[in-house]
């Protein structure tokens, strides 16, 4: 499994060198490594072919299994979608729920969009979240969805109550900023003039200026180089 997706899944536990874990816990360990391994070769397919075109028997196949076998693991694809979107909200990191809305609200998009730009997993979110959004999607991805949304809503409720924000309706707002946070691997190029860093900052400066409230000025203010290139073209 590679470093970068091993960095967003859940860790298997370790022990003490020279220890040897118990029959029980073997298997636990075995269990927790392949079901890794099964979540990272799910979002390669659902990146490459997109949820509905993808297949459980090639996500076997990518990890040895059987398609009978994998059920084992799994009972549908949804549940892999699922199981990536929750492994998503529990890898946010600390600053996310610390320190003042607006840098939590920052911090927030910043990892979201490096994630959906540069990670496996990622890419398979941004790129299937039609699925994700849709009013019919399966009750455990729409349960995921609402996991993750929350934490975005939570955001801005505290900068509501505390005066950072306007009083903005809340869950349009969240559709509204993940819709155009899922955009940004559509059009940002790797090998373009503008490190992903920059353009972050650029596609959050002009977010967080639609929430903050009337007199207060954003300190993650679009820059030139992103105003430069939207009226060059």
């Amino acid at each position: 499994m590679s470093e970068q997706a091993n960095a967003n899944f859940p860790e298997a536990p370790e022990y003490a060198a020279g220890g040897e874990p118990p029959a029980k816990k073997r298997r636990e360990l075995r269990q927790i490594r392949r079901r890794m391994e099964i979540l990272e070769a799910a979002a390669e397919e659902f990146a490459i072919r997109g949820y509905h075109d993808a297949s459980l028997q090639r996500i076997g196949d990518k990890v040895g299994l059987s398609k009978a076998s994998l059920y084992y693991y799994v009972s549908s694809k949804s549940d892999l979608l699922a199981e990536l979107l929750i492994a998503a909200v529990d890898s946010q990191p600390a600053e996310v729920s610390e320190g003042e809305p607006a840098e939590r609200l920052r911090e927030f998009m910043h990892t979201h969009v490096s994630r959906v730009c540069t990670t496996v997993e990622g890419q398979a979110l941004a790129d299937n979240s039609d699925v994700l959004m849709s009013k019919t999607a399966p009750a455990n991805l729409a349960a995921a969805r609402r996991r993750y949304e929350d934490v975005l809503a939570s955001i801005l409720r505290s900068g509501i109550a505390s005066g950072d924000f306007r009083d903005v309706p809340v869950r349009p707002v969240v559709k509204f900023i993940f819709a155009g946070l899922n955009s940004v691997p559509q059009w940002y190029q790797p090998s373009g003039e503008f490190p992903l860093e920059r353009v972050v900052d650029d596609v959050m400066g002009i977010l967080l200026t639609g929430v903050l409230a009337d007199g207060r000025s954003s300190s993650i203010a679009p820059t030139d180089s992103f105003d430069r290139t939207r009226t060059e073209k």
